[in-house]
């Protein structure tokens, strides 16, 4: 098994409320400080022109992509087509990587002791772990858990694993899960110019239909509770392509992969109102830039 990354820069930010810490170098050295704890390959696809200063951590450290003007759905999909175009194994574990993320140290060497132990498909370093859900910290409220939900914990070493609903576009699988399920990634983004449904995805492949059909039924017909009309306009179009990603997830068992997350989370989404309970990121960011400014 090898162990590639695939990371993703924008040229570009965005004016979501972040921690004072943030910073697209930070974040990208806190990977490369993991990297450097284990034998991997490193792809760096850069929807850019990104800043000279990411540019120059990039440089000696992996292959750099340059694909100028892709957006947020171009940039994902070449990401995700990388392992088949370039004909990687099925035993591969790629983890693709968002520029916004912060890494522990041993968020890596965790991924891949988890890949080689947990009977796992997919593998998330960030997010929402049983706990947080069961104590009411999730923010969107339609993120229900579906029916024949069954939870599961693995101890790798020392950490823990557990079976989670969904995750971001930030996530470790392996080459054949990926593979499987790339029709199911194209049918998400269908409906939509700028948004990926990542949870949609992450619950469809684990066999699990991502939506009460009743709350569908309701949008279809214009019922869709406290929305302006526009809104409910826009749920009525968007039902159909729920729907069809409830019928998607109907897999037999053979098909239906499994989605494991670390607890607590090996990383973090640099986002104020999203950074993972039980660490102190603040503290992994000072790390890092030690890490960085020492001599190697």
């Amino acid at each position: 098994m090898t162990l590639r990354i695939v990371y993703r820069s924008y040229g570009g930010d965005n004016q979501k409320d972040r921690p004072s810490y943030y910073g697209k170098p930070l974040a990208l050295r806190s990977l490369l400080r993991a990297a450097e704890a284990v034998d991997c390959e490193i792809v760096f696809l850069n929807d850019g022109p990104v800043s000279d200063a990411v540019l120059d951590l990039m440089r000696g450290r992996g292959e750099i992509v340059e694909l100028p003007g892709l957006g947020l759905f171009g940039s994902l999909t070449a990401a995700l087509r990388l392992p088949g175009e370039r004909g990687w194994p099925d035993d591969d574990v790629v983890y693709f990587c968002e520029d916004d993320y912060l890494h522990t140290a041993d968020a890596l060497v965790r991924l891949q002791e988890a890949a080689a132990q947990l009977p796992a498909d997919y593998f998330a370093l960030y997010g929402t772990l049983p706990a947080e859900r069961a104590a009411g910290q999730v923010s969107d409220p339609s993120h229900v858990q579906p029916r024949g939900w069954r939870p599961a914990e693995r101890l790798v070493g020392d950490q823990e694993w557990v079976r989670v609903l969904g995750t971001t576009s930030t996530f470790g699988v392996r080459v054949a899960a990926l593979r499987a399920d790339m029709s199911i990634v194209r049918q998400a983004r269908i409906p939509h110019k700028n948004m990926y449904r990542d949870w949609d995805v992450s619950l469809a492949y684990q066999g699990f239909e991502p939506y009460r059909w009743r709350g569908l039924l309701r949008d279809l017909v214009l019922l869709t509770p406290a929305g302006s009309l526009k809104d409910r306009v826009r749920a009525a179009v968007l039902a159909p392509f729920k729907m069809g990603m409830n019928l998607r997830s109907h897999r037999r068992a053979s098909n239906r992969h499994v989605l494991m997350a670390a607890s607590p989370n090996l990383a973090t989404h640099l986002e104020t109102e999203y950074l993972a309970t039980g660490r102190d990121w603040a503290a992994v960011a000072r790390e890092t830039e030690q890490w960085a400014g020492s001599p190697r």
